[in-house]
């Protein structure tokens, strides 16, 4: 079983050049939009990723045309660039966030993330809320005790936030290993994201699920290969 996800990070009002983009995973909301606009012209639908682990749990498929979208980091861009674009077309999305941090310090520490009221009114507006650590560490070089805290109270601090249960994570960078993924069931998730270096099929291991990154070169074309339910094996033969 596997549901396209398409993993965006940050939005901006303008084009996504190197020196507003350094990390060269922005899109434009512009850009966005387009990519938005054919898929729901081709008839695809979201599904929620929280809906999604319920049916994958019970082994049951998605109807074909459905995705889901996520963000990782939690930048405020997401809520005041992407939110209305999402709402325009009726597709839902999941923000995956960095609960300790104000910054993307990780990255060039210019862009503001979202706080707790901002990710309150995400959530009001019919979104989702994941964890992405405390402070977008990388879970698989640090050590067992580290990490289990960066999982831990960043399922808690979000829980305290928005005053209801965050049962899904995404590892910063996608990067996980048994070791990790063990402490994201510890900590209560009820699944976990990683990027491309993940299973096919989803039903193989729910706290290693495969998601596609979005680039700001990716052209609504190229988004719409990425819906395909084929595209995982076509990376990985890219890839060989």
């Amino acid at each position: 079983m596997y549901l396209p996800i398409l993993t965006y990070h940050r939005l901006l009002s303008q084009d996504p050049t190197r020196s507003a983009d350094p990390m060269r995973i922005s899109v434009s909301q512009n850009q966005f939009r387009r990519q938005m606009r054919w898929l729901k012209r081709l008839r695809y639908r979201t599904c929620l990723l929280g809906d999604y682990v319920h049916l994958l749990r019970q082994r049951k498929s998605v109807p074909s045309r459905t995705l889901a979208i996520t963000f990782d980091d939690g930048y405020e861009e997401v809520l005041k660039l992407g939110l209305p674009v999402l709402q325009e077309f009726g597709f839902t999305a999941a923000v995956f966030a960095v609960s300790a941090e104000e910054r993307n310090r990780w990255d060039d520490g210019n862009a503001h993330l979202m706080n707790a009221v901002k990710l309150r009114q995400w959530r009001a507006a019919g979104m989702e809320v994941g964890a992405h650590s405390c402070t977008h560490a990388h879970l698989t070089r640090i050590d067992r005790e580290t990490a289990r805290r960066e999982i831990h109270d960043c399922k808690t601090g979000l829980e305290q936030a928005l005053g209801q249960a965050v049962t899904m994570l995404a590892y910063p960078y996608g990067e996980s290993n048994p070791a990790v993924e063990e402490l994201a069931h510890a900590a209560g998730f009820e699944a976990a994201f990683a990027t491309d270096q993940a299973p096919r099929d989803h039903s193989q291991n729910l706290y290693r699920l495969r998601r596609t990154v979005v680039f700001p070169r990716n052209t609504a074309w190229e988004i719409l290969i990425k819906a395909q339910a084929w595209y995982p094996a076509y990376q990985d033969w890219k890839r060989r």
